[in-house]
């Protein structure tokens, strides 16, 4: 499978309620989490057939709930239907929360070894307090890899360092790009904010139309035009610096 990056895609966290609101983003990206599935049915016919739809795992949510590490085999099986029935849906690997980058590993390995029905549609969590050498594995690996924030490089609270650490991250993905031919989709986690300046990086997912739309209510269409708000600010800053022509080669299809 190959996919184009004309342009970065903004995925919107899901649920946005009530249900009747969803329609107001038709042909729009999505992002349906495990820990909260139940709107998975309503976004199916609604996804834009050249975006993603993002199935979270759910790890970070489950984790900080208190009731520890997700149901993996779960997880797998519900993300396996989806991409049967979405050729754009993409499955999150679990990653564990607090743990080692080796065990994050071994959980790609479990994922592309024995659970994942579709892995080359499979997407690396790597985590911005890791090792480049990780990263670069990562980008030589799997054809979707997600940046992930912590406490140091936290897209809020420590936005220089973050935006510094995405110049590092860009400059491992264009290594790989020129000494292997191939360059991932790169995907910031909860990086709309950042969207904007993080040059060659193709998605974004964020709750914002989720957590704010009610402000706005009392408009017509008040989902579809903060939504549209959104897409406009990425596109005009895409606009300023392309990035590039398609990212992608299969290595598991």
């Amino acid at each position: 499978m190959m996919r184009a990056c004309l342009k970065p895609r903004v995925i919107h966290g899901t649920p946005i309620t009530p249900n009747r609101l969803l329609e107001q983003l038709r042909g729009e990206s999505f992002c349906v989490s495990f820990a909260a599935p139940a709107q998975l049915e309503r976004v199916l016919p609604l996804q834009d057939k050249n975006g993603m739809l993002h199935l979270d795992n759910g790890a970070f949510s489950v984790w900080r709930s208190g009731k520890g590490a997700i149901d993996r085999k779960a997880y797998f099986a519900w993300a396996n239907a989806a991409c049967r029935r979405s050729e754009v849906a993409v499955a999150v690997i679990p990653d564990v929360i607090e743990g080692s980058e080796a065990q994050n590993w071994q959980e790609a390995a479990a994922a592309v070894g024995e659970l994942a029905e579709f892995p080359e549609r499979l997407m690396f969590v790597w985590h911005m307090n890791e090792s480049l050498e990780g990263l670069k594995r990562a980008c030589r690996l799997f054809n979707f890899v997600a940046i992930g924030s912590c406490a140091e490089y936290d897209v809020q609270r420590a936005r220089g360092a973050y935006l510094e650490r995405l110049r590092q991250v860009n400059a491992v993905a264009d290594w790989v790009e020129v000494r292997y031919a191939r360059r991932p989709w790169l995907h910031l986690m909860r990086g709309l904010a950042v969207l904007q300046e993080a040059v060659r990086f193709n998605s974004a997912d964020s709750t914002n139309v989720a957590r704010n739309h009610c402000r706005t209510k009392g408009e017509s269409g008040h989902v579809a035009r903060m939504a549209n708000r959104i897409r406009a600010e990425v596109a005009r800053a895409a606009a300023r610096a392309p990035i590039g022509e398609a990212c992608q080669t299969s290595n598991f299809g």
